[in-house]
């Protein structure tokens, strides 16, 4: 049984190690042909789509490089001090690994995709297996919780489950707003705050003069001009904060260049991305449909693409200091919030588009959202932590809890869930 495990492990480390912008290409090729495609056709638009994700990765680890700085010097400017570093998503890694299971999670999460699909429980086809690795997270706290590895695989399955349901319900939202048709984002960190932005749409459509502000990257450019750009409003936001974070002018102008650089680059990675993803994807709907009548079909992918939209870009970066003061005043929060503060495109990532793209909305959402993964963040700490240095990582010097904002929330809904039938300490 070992050597199958080690084997399995062996092959799906292989795929993984691959990254997306080579396995996607693989597998929109092998896609692309299995129904219907011509062989050149499948891999010149499977080849666009590594292309395009290849260009997503470059502007992402520029927002992390530009961004990451900025935070710490925020948070040195303003002298935050909390007790629980925030050591980022990187936490989350060792500590999967660590798990025997951990060799099954793709065709396990394949598994749960396949027979939910054949019971007709989900429309999508997940092809990205990277989005099954904070369901794996959740595997890990909650055996690490009860010792019992069957809660965990429970709690493994449920993530799986209710993230591509959840993306089927958000995938009109994507369609209409981002202007991806068929495409669904059945990514448990995504799809979770897109389940709490409803009764916030329901909410802000409902406040006087809020309802009626529509503060988008169109509106912005007829309303104010060259100043509403999206590319010149990213250059007066960061240098704005720069400034705050006690930069010098000269830095401050490289930083706004930047921002603006990414906000331009994005939405041409994304056309790029999608110029080779349609055709396949439409292929792979017409085919589905064909053999099973009246069904709908979505392709599953990386809510990473939903950070590259111009509006959640945006958002991202006002919700710096955002954070940074909320972290400050929100009762209950240990947590200083630092490594994650480059990711935070990742809680609008799909609200967005359920907030017609609405900054201010977004950034109202954004802040309420990071809240709650804040008080996440603090209350786990302590599992997170011994689950890390069981699995061999290192606590920071005079540090005696760690944790990470982009704490996975389905992760912690069920171990607080497995909690009160065990009595473990959560």
């Amino acid at each position: 049984m070992n050597a199958i495990a080690n084997a399995i492990s062996v092959f799906f480390g292989w795929i993984n190690s691959l990254g997306a912008t080579v396995m996607l290409p693989i597998a929109l090729f092998l896609i692309g042909i299995a129904f219907g495609l011509k062989p050149a056709q499948s891999f010149v638009n499977g080849l666009k789509v590594g292309i395009g994700f290849y260009g997503l990765n470059l502007m992402t680890g520029a927002i992390a490089g530009t961004v990451g700085p900025l935070a710490n010097a925020l948070v040195e400017r303003t002298g935050l001090s909390l007790s629980i570093p925030d050591v980022g998503v990187a936490l989350h890694f060792p500590i999967t690994f660590s798990l025997t299971a951990a060799a099954f999670m793709i065709p396990l999460g394949i598994l749960v995709n396949v027979v939910m699909l054949t019971f007709k429980l989900t429309k999508t086809v997940d092809i990205d297996v990277w989005n099954f690795w904070p369901s794996m997270f959740s595997w890990a706290c909650v055996q690490g919780l009860t010792g019992n590895a069957f809660f965990g695989f429970l709690a493994f399955v449920f993530t799986v489950a209710i993230s591509l349901v959840l993306g089927d319900m958000q995938a009109k939202y994507i369609e209409k707003y981002y202007n991806m048709p068929g495409i669904s984002f059945p990514h448990p960190f995504s799809s979770f705050f897109g389940l709490i932005a409803w009764p916030f749409m329901w909410l802000f459509d409902r406040i006087p003069g809020l309802k009626d502000w529509n503060v988008d990257v169109d509106s912005m450019q007829k309303k104010i001009g060259p100043l509403g750009n999206s590319t010149v409003f990213g250059l007066v936001i960061g240098v704005g904060i720069s400034f705050l974070g006690g930069y010098d002018v000269i830095k401050a102008l490289q930083t706004g260049v930047v921002v603006a650089a990414i906000l331009l680059l994005l939405p041409e990675m994304l056309k790029v991305l999608m110029s080779g993803l349609f055709p396949i994807s439409e292929a792979a709907r017409k085919w589905l449909t064909q053999k099973f009548p009246g069904r709908e079909f979505y392709i599953g992918l990386d809510c990473a693409v939903g950070v590259a939209q111009p509006s959640a870009v945006i958002v991202a970066v006002l919700l710096i200091p955002i954070t940074l003061l909320m972290a400050t005043i929100l009762p209950g929060n240990k947590l200083l919030p630092l490594a994650d503060l480059a990711y935070l495109g990742f809680w609008v990532a799909m609200p967005m588009a359920q907030f017609k793209n609405n900054i201010l909305k977004g950034v109202l959402f954004g802040a309420i959202a990071i809240s709650v993964s804040m008080l996440m963040a603090t209350s786990i700490a302590p599992l997170v932590t011994r689950l890390g240095v069981e699995a061999g990582s290192a606590l920071p010097e005079g540090v005696s809890q760690v944790s990470m904002l982009t704490i996975y929330p389905w992760a912690w809904v069920t171990t607080k869930f497995a909690s009160l039938f065990t009595g473990g300490i959560f």
